[in-house]
């Protein structure tokens, strides 16, 4: 098997960033992105777009043949394992298979029981597989998902406003409702709602400051997180 060059990283790279589009969109499954590559050049790709849709690499292979490409022979380069098994949807790696995909490049390894089982279902039916380029990454983006599936405890973000002399709120308030964040760190916060499933906050917040809790992003629009 042959080593894995800075191509396959630039390639396995876009498919990352890919995959953080679905961010805030596809849980509880994990953020997944897709890249199809024949003969150095970009002929698919896609990513997990909503929970209950279409999964990146059926994304991908749908990019490419809209475009008009033919995926035989070519390399993906996926962010997380395909999956083998019946859930939403079809299983991956049988759409992998039927595509005539020369080689997989995987940057991690799925670990929930009933998905995983993808590597070798690919490789038994002769597709070469590599795994482990940009695992770190792969994994940092979904850590939620591989938190929960390897202990099934929660990810758990604390935040809070706090001034530079360690302050949380305003002895005396120079106006109604007036903040000791900034709009930039508000928007902060919002990017962090969205890659949760509830908001936990205390009863004295709720009752003095009555919270949307809700996810509020410039380009996004609102959307609504379940209030704990």
């Amino acid at each position: 098997m042959a080593p894995m060059t800075q191509a396959d990283e630039q390639w396995m790279r876009l498919a990352l960033d890919l995959a953080a589009n679905g961010l805030g969109q596809v849980e509880p499954n994990p953020a997944v992105g897709c890249v199809i590559v024949k003969d150095g050049q970009v002929i698919g790709q896609g990513w997990h777009q909503r929970f209950g849709g279409p999964h990146a690499e059926i994304e991908a292979l749908a990019d490419c043949r809209a475009k008009g490409h033919d995926p035989a022979g070519a390399t993906m380069y996926v962010t997380l394992e395909p999956c083998r098994h019946t859930g939403k949807t079809p299983p991956c790696t049988q759409a992998v298979i039927g595509a005539r995909i020369r080689r997989v490049v995987i940057a991690a390894e799925d670990p929930t029981p009933q998905a995983g089982g993808g590597i070798e279902h690919l490789r038994t039916a002769g597709i070469e597989v590599q795994v482990g380029l940009c695992r770190h990454q792969a994994q940092t983006l979904n850590a939620p998902f591989f938190k929960y599936a390897r202990t099934a405890m929660p990810w758990v973000i604390l935040k809070w406003a706090q001034s530079i002399d360690a302050k949380l709120a305003w002895k005396n308030p120079p106006a109604q409702g007036a903040w000791i964040s900034n709009a930039k760190s508000r928007q902060d916060v919002h990017r962090l709602r969205n890659k949760v499933q509830a908001i936990l906050t205390g009863i004295s917040t709720v009752l003095t400051d009555n919270p949307h809790l809700t996810v509020r992003l410039e380009d996004d629009g609102t959307t609504e997180r379940p209030p704990m």
